[in-house]
């Protein structure tokens, strides 16, 4: 028996190369977490930015794009974006590792054409991806429009994914959020919109056009971009008018910001200005005292006292705006074809890059993972 133990020093070698994975394993464990900007850019490309490092580290190609990159959707866990193209047609899923599709869902069938117009996101716990979905029924020499519902896919059904169920939804949506818990999800259309994820059953309805905000006219907004990382809560800028206080005279143009609060389900409305400058989208601070808005100038705006606490010109427009994780960096990105770094607090410009081929992100929606 003894002439099948090992020598000692293969015994020492063994335990060495052990503590090295040890080691190696803690190491990475211990390594702390950075953000990542994920964006796409015409026809077909996927960019991962390293936030700190001001760099490029990915870049992908999306099978199939057809030259259209909308609304990206990143799993909980960071690994995958999942990306709407083929003009609305299909959503693609990235492994933001290897740059390979591991998720497919081709809307249209040779009878039907179907569009996401921007609305889909993913479940918390990163199993099912939910879709709204506009068909057309494609007849010989008619088109006919059909009821508009929502899709459910299973993420892991690679790239031949099928709806394993739907159920109808109304009109005019443009966003989709999950609630935190998992259990429902928000679309957000001429109202908010509640729904139960496993049967389809809509919970709650709360007015946007139709809501309820003393001496207000209708309002109006453009929520194209599903943001709501690092807080859980969704915000977009909201327009309408109110009466002058005169009592005479044209109406006044008010900029409000709309706050979806994704874990309680709270929706608040509060004016912040008279409007000045036009903003396409807006995201939270990571502490909800400030929210940042963006189009043609780079705003602040104190949540607290409800207040526009500062606002910069910019070199050109961008039409989503997002914020790091420890607050201190403000980030702008699409339209064009770079991705903007500003300090929070001064909205000084810290830092800028320019996306490979300096190729257009359009109305594409940049997010921030970190990992």
């Amino acid at each position: 028996m003894l002439k099948d133990i090992p020598p000692r020093s293969a015994l020492a070698g063994l335990a060495l190369a052990t503590l090295a994975l040890l080691s190696a394993a803690c190491a990475l464990a211990a390594a702390p977490k950075r953000d990542f900007i994920i964006t796409a850019a015409k026809p077909d490309r996927l960019f991962v930015i390293d936030a700190a490092a001001r760099t490029i580290k990915s870049e992908f190609r999306i099978p199939e794009a057809n030259g259209f990159l909308g609304a990206i959707v990143p799993s909980p866990d960071g690994r995958i974006a999942y990306i709407l193209v083929n003009k609305m047609e299909s959503i693609s899923g990235i492994d933001l590792d290897s740059g390979k599709e591991v998720f497919r869902a081709n809307l249209s069938s040779p009878g039907e054409r179907v569009k996401c117009l921007f609305a889909f996101d993913v479940t918390p716990d990163g199993k099912e991806l939910i879709v709204y979905e506009v068909p057309v029924k494609l007849g010989l020499s008619e088109y006919v429009v059909e009821d508009t519902r929502f899709a459910v896919f299973n993420t892991r059904a690679g790239v031949d994914a099928k709806p394993v169920r739907q159920f109808p939804a109304p009109r005019r949506v443009h966003t989709l959020l999950s609630r935190k818990d998992g259990k429902s999800f928000y679309a957000i259309g001429f109202d908010l919109y509640e729904f139960d994820r496993a049967s389809g059953k809509q919970l709650n309805q709360k007015g946007v056009r139709n809501w309820d905000y003393a001496n207000h006219s209708t309002p109006d907004l453009l929520a194209f971009w599903p943001v709501s990382e690092p807080t859980g809560v969704f915000a977009t800028p909201i327009y309408s008018s109110v009466p002058p206080a005169s009592g005479t005279g044209d109406p006044v143009p008010k900029t409000a910001l709309m706050t979806l609060d994704l874990t309680s389900g709270d929706l608040q409305y509060h004016d912040f200005e008279d409007t000045s400058a036009l903003i396409f989208s807006a995201v939270l601070s990571p502490a909800k005292t400030e929210a940042f808005g963006v189009y043609s100038q780079l705003s602040k705006i104190d949540t607290r006292t409800n207040t526009l606490a500062k606002r910069v010109d910019l070199d050109h427009t961008y039409y989503a705006v997002l914020v790091s994780n420890d607050g201190k960096e403000v980030y702008a990105a699409g339209a064009m074809c770079d991705v903007t770094f500003f300090d929070s607090t001064t909205l000084e410009k810290k830092g800028n890059v320019k996306l490979t081929g300096c190729t257009d992100q359009a109305i594409t929606s940049p997010r921030v993972i970190r990992r």
